[in-house]
């Protein structure tokens, strides 16, 4: 049965529309943040997007965990049955109530609908992208999605991104050297000029806990993001159900408190996804608690992803979590980026990048 997957929307019987954060969620309730509103006048971070004559805002200020914290400070005040206390996560985040919810937004559906048939500019772009990624990796178009404003159809064609998913692993990894190629060689695709990467550049140094030249150098290498016929656009790899291997409250995650660490990376298979994880070893720990068993490094910042490779050398600094798994009772501790307790001071950082 298709259940939520990253990245797909939800709309709220309020009009409210959501994104859906990660692949495993609790029983009654869906884990993600709220990204557009219909506008009433309240303060929003941006106006432009409209559908069926309803004006929407985007009342996310900028992606990273303190954009979401004031997302959850709207709602804590106007809509708080909507923030929740997670038992297993131990926090306090976003879920939408399933009897909340009015429509469940499948990005690969609505991928098809495009396909088949594109309404605008905007929307012509994107099934081309598809059509010339399908082609280059030989991945079928079924298994391609778009989300974003494009997904639940209040798309500005004058600005709007194209925001794609290609769903599975062996899938994403065949895509992934596919539009390597095309970057380098198709005469509609290109990498971000200097123009374009200073500009975002800017914006993450402004937001997140890297230097200008750190963003610039993680611009320069990141993959799933380029230009098509002048339009932005980014691809996004999504698991399938079959490949989700923890299930909601397997496990439960206690706050250590923030550590800084540097350590090796022993596994990168799972960094492609969102969370994206980093399966690591030879940990060295510069500041906080002196623990000897931190196994992995976790990022809801999808600034990080697939940002290291099996055998580099990666600083982190993020909340400590002790793991224990329900079922064992086995414990280890790993390292989350992306936490509303940080402040938006985490960071995982490849030891090249301080050293190019």
């Amino acid at each position: 049965m298709r259940k939520f997957r990253d990245r797909d929307f939800i709309e709220s019987k309020e009009g409210m529309l959501f994104c859906v954060v990660g692949n495993t969620h609790p029983q009654n309730r869906v884990i993600s943040y709220l990204k557009y509103i219909p506008w009433r006048e309240e303060k929003v971070a941006r106006l432009g997007w409209r559908k069926e004559g309803k004006e929407y805002g985007r009342i996310l200020p900028h992606y990273g965990a303190s954009g979401v914290q004031a997302v959850k400070d709207y709602l804590q005040k106007q809509y708080p049955e909507y923030v929740y206390y997670d038992p297993y996560l131990n926090i306090e985040i976003i879920g939408v109530p399933l009897d909340k919810i009015k429509k469940h937004y499948k990005p690969e559906e609505r991928a098809e609908e495009i396909i088949k048939n594109p309404q605008d500019s905007l929307e012509q772009i994107a099934a081309e992208i598809i059509r010339e990624i399908s082609s280059k990796s030989k991945i079928p178009i079924s298994y391609f999605g778009i989300t974003g404003s494009i997904l639940v159809k209040i798309h500005n064609p004058l600005f709007s991104d194209i925001d794609l998913i290609i769903y599975g692993r062996s899938n994403s990894i065949k895509v992934k050297q596919a539009l390597a190629e095309l970057l380098e060689s198709n005469v509609n695709f290109r990498r971000l000029n200097s123009h374009e990467i200073k500009k975002f550049a800017s914006e993450i140094s402004r937001i997140h806990a890297l230097t200008f030249k750190e963003a610039t150098i993680l611009l320069r290498e990141r993959w799933y993001a380029g230009i098509y016929k002048n339009r932005f656009f980014s691809l996004h790899p999504v698991k399938l159900e079959n490949e989700v291997n923890e299930k909601y409250g397997s496990k439960i995650y206690r706050s250590k408190g923030m550590i800084t660490v540097k350590c090796t990376v022993t596994d990168a298979k799972e960094a492609i996804f969102l969370p994206c994880k980093y399966v690591v070893g030879e940990v060295e720990v510069i500041d906080g608690p002196k623990v000897k068993d931190i196994r992995e490094v976790v990022s809801f910042e999808g600034l990080y992803c697939d940002v290291a490779k099996a055998g580099e050398k990666i600083y982190v600094k993020g909340k400590l979590e002790e793991v224990i798994d329900v079922s064992s009772g086995c414990k280890y501790h790993r390292i989350q980026v992306g936490s509303f307790e940080a402040r938006g001071l985490d960071y995982i950082k490849p030891s090249r990048w301080l050293k190019t």
